[in-house]
């Protein structure tokens, strides 16, 4: 905000009069006959980079719609204003409407609708910065939003077939996408170039993400094969052949915190650990010989999940080598599952309608989160660990308190089954 004390040059001056902390700020706008709160609105963000959706601006303690001319507020030749700060929660809801929703989950209320895309919107994710929004479509097409603006900056071109995958490097300049054209392509973020084809694997590549520090990229096919890649020339360095020839698809492969080793899950519950520098199978963790329904990984590398075709999920802790936990408790087939940023906690979504949440330590379960009246296909903690988000095909996301299990706020406005939901970052 200091920088809008200098004197400034834009057609609409802005004076400031006072400053409250960072979230209340006094200033004097001019009164012109085409001059509107949008205009004000505009400015204030490319001065102060302050999304438009944060922003409300009050004048004589009424806040004031985005349509009001100045020249209806006062006589004289400047209109004081307030801009309060708001503060400011995002979800992102992908559907098969064809579109995806930024919501305030705070308060429940739909800030913007992405349109645009040619097929159903099943995956979306927000960079790191909380700069940039992706939403990928079975249209074929990745498409990159700009939040403090809400415009589709760049349209991914170049994959043949379904996206499956997507995330971005961890200093969000880059993005990776993989699909069922067999290949994953690495971007530019900021000016949306596919840099590399990442070309090798005989199958659906159903998975692909970037080490901790971005510099490898790991992908898995159906092919049964998990490769790492270099993200600066897209060159393959490992190829970890996890069955041989007659494997089975790999639900997913990940890194270590460290990327050092590599964990892979394969459909039928084989699970693996690698050593990711000599590309050696390091230890067979488990072979339960059934089929795999999804499957997750801790983010402190300790745990492995993987759900069943019993309607159970079995928990592995990786430094014992040995399954630790049997998660029963669903009345159907469990569709997704994630762990709390911590690893303290599990998170699972299923068929029944239901989320649980389960100690990861002692295996019980915690908390039941029902309120949903189909298939829940998405689970995410917040950054805090104390809300969790679910998404269902009865077209809504609701987000509930961990503390209490009840639902804090319900998202409604698809005209579609959700296929995802995920929280902003931060």
């Amino acid at each position: 905000a200091a920088a809008m004390t200098e004197p400034m040059t834009d057609p609409l001056s802005i004076s400031i009069l006072s400053l409250s902390g960072d979230r209340v700020i006094k200033f004097r706008a001019p009164r012109e006959a085409s001059s509107t709160v949008q205009l004000i609105h505009q400015e204030l963000q490319k001065r102060l980079g302050l999304q438009v959706y944060r922003q409300a601006l009050l004048h004589r303690d009424k806040v004031l719609d985005a349509d009001t001319q100045l020249s209806e507020l006062a006589e004289e030749n400047e209109v004081e204003l307030t801009l309060v700060v708001r503060n400011v929660s995002l979800v992102v809801t992908a559907s098969a409407d064809c579109t995806a929703k930024i919501w305030n989950w705070l308060d429940g209320e739909c800030i913007q609708t992405l349109s645009g895309h040619g097929s159903d919107v099943h995956k979306v994710k927000f960079s790191s910065d909380g700069t940039w929004l992706v939403t990928v479509s079975y249209d074929s097409l990745a498409k990159l939003w700009k939040l403090s603006s809400g415009d589709c900056v760049h349209v991914l071109r170049g994959h043949t077939n379904d996206i499956n995958s997507v995330a971005f490097s961890p200093d969000s300049e880059l993005l990776i996408t993989s699909s069922d054209d067999h290949t994953a392509r690495l971007w530019d973020v900021v000016h949306g170039d596919c840099l590399e084809v990442l070309m090798g694997h005989s199958a659906v590549v159903n998975s692909a993400m970037f080490s901790w520090d971005g510099r490898l990229i790991l992908t898995s096919s159906f092919d049964g094969d998990a490769r790492i890649w270099s993200a600066f020339n897209g060159q393959c360095y490992r190829t970890l052949s996890c069955g041989g020839s007659g494997s089975m698809p790999l639900e997913f492969a990940v890194f270590s915190p460290d990327a050092h080793s590599v964990v892979t899950v394969a459909r039928d519950g084989l699970v693996q650990s690698w050593d990711a520098v000599a590309g050696k199978l390091a230890q067979t963790l488990v072979d339960e010989g059934h089929l795999v329904n999804c499957a997750s990984y801790s983010p402190d590398g300790a745990f492995v999940l993987a759900a069943f075709l019993d309607c159970a999920a079995r928990v592995w802790s990786l430094h014992k080598g040995e399954r630790i936990h049997i998660l029963h408790g669903h009345r159907n087939l469990i569709r997704c599952a994630t762990f709390s940023p911590d690893s303290a906690y599990v998170c699972t979504g299923a068929f029944d309608g239901v989320a649980k949440m389960w100690s990861v330590l002692r295996g019980e379960c915690l908390r039941t989160f029902a309120g949903h009246d189909a298939l829940v296909n998405s689970v995410a903690f917040s950054e805090d660990c104390t809300q969790v988000l679910t998404s269902s095909t009865d077209s809504t996301a609701r987000v509930w308190n961990v503390s209490d299990g009840q639902c804090h706020v319900l998202l409604k406005g698809h005209s579609g089954a959700l296929h995802s939901a995920v929280f902003s970052a931060g």
